[in-house]
């Protein structure tokens, strides 16, 4: 992996584990092939504010489980392991940790199970899940994780000028505006939100561009929308880590929905609501 990608992982993360604040479950989201590589470093950074230990520590004395499946699906035999394993007591007296890889695998029977552990955490007892898209897990097993989203993008995409003033627009309407943001909308009736396909691809690249304001808000740094710097700082200055997760949930949940040829203007409605920070539900 590259030492750019790596340190950058390495910056995230440090900002959300803190000494004596480490959770009992995570849930890594990321488009990157070495995943468990992704794991070893968050462990070892949870390590380093809870022991002398290392990563290769916990495997020599067992108190690491890796459940990587190669088949299609993670059965709820795999879970029962972990249960097993850990029911003794750590030679380390350490964190005992376990990775799900391709947790998008859990099978029904499976994700049950395994959110019975969540519901109890045992103490030092660390799960940390690993994924493409969180959405294909149980909306129960996501809540009851902290979720870390890690996405590598190419820094070098071309976009026309035109199209990020229109992107950046929906943003500071929502920033500005909160769910009033909906009378605007409504009133300009944007084309490039109009067409399913074009929804799609506009959706993806509103995630891109909160993805890129989550990094500068921990690295201080942005990746790719350089030139609205001075924007991202002030989106910055208004959200802290929680409602930009929120926002980066909710724009997700979005992209989801479109697999069921949902209205487009509700859709879109409940975007902005959701952003905004208002409770559906409520």
């Amino acid at each position: 992996m590259d030492e750019e990608i790596i340190n950058k992982f390495d910056s995230i993360i440090s900002k959300y584990i803190k000494k004596n604040q480490v959770n009992h479950a995570y849930l890594i989201e990321t488009n990157c092939s070495e995943k468990l590589l992704l794991a070893k470093i968050m462990i070892n950074k949870i390590l380093s504010f809870d022991s002398n230990n290392t990563y290769n520590d916990l495997i020599n004395n067992g108190d690491l489980i890796i459940i990587d499946e190669e088949s299609s699906t993670i059965k709820a035999d795999s879970i029962e392991l972990i249960k097993e394993r850990f029911k003794t007591t750590s030679l380390l007296n350490s964190k005992r940790i376990y990775i799900i890889n391709n947790a998008e695998k859990l099978n029904n029977y499976a994700s049950n199970k395994l959110l019975k552990f969540l519901e109890e955490p045992e103490q030092n007892i660390v799960a940390i899940l690993i994924t493409e898209n969180k959405n294909n897990l149980i909306e129960t097993i996501i809540s009851r994780c902290f979720s870390i989203r890690f996405f590598i993008r190419d820094n070098n995409c071309n976009y026309d000028d035109d199209y990020v003033d229109k992107l950046f627009d929906f943003v500071m309407n929502i920033e500005e505006n909160k769910e009033k943001a909906i009378a605007f909308q409504n009133k300009n009736n944007n084309d490039y939100i109009s067409d399913r396909n074009l929804l799609k691809r506009f959706l993806n690249d509103l995630l891109l561009i909160y993805d890129d304001i989550m990094y500068y808000k921990i690295c201080g740094k942005c990746n790719i929308f350089i030139k609205k710097i001075d924007i991202i700082k002030k989106i910055c200055e208004d959200n802290n880590i929680e409602d930009l997760n929120r926002k980066i949930n909710s724009i997700n949940n979005c992209i989801d929905r479109l697999k069921y040829n949902p209205n487009i203007k509700l859709l879109i409605d409940k975007l902005i609501i959701l952003m905004s920070g208002v409770d559906v539900n409520a």
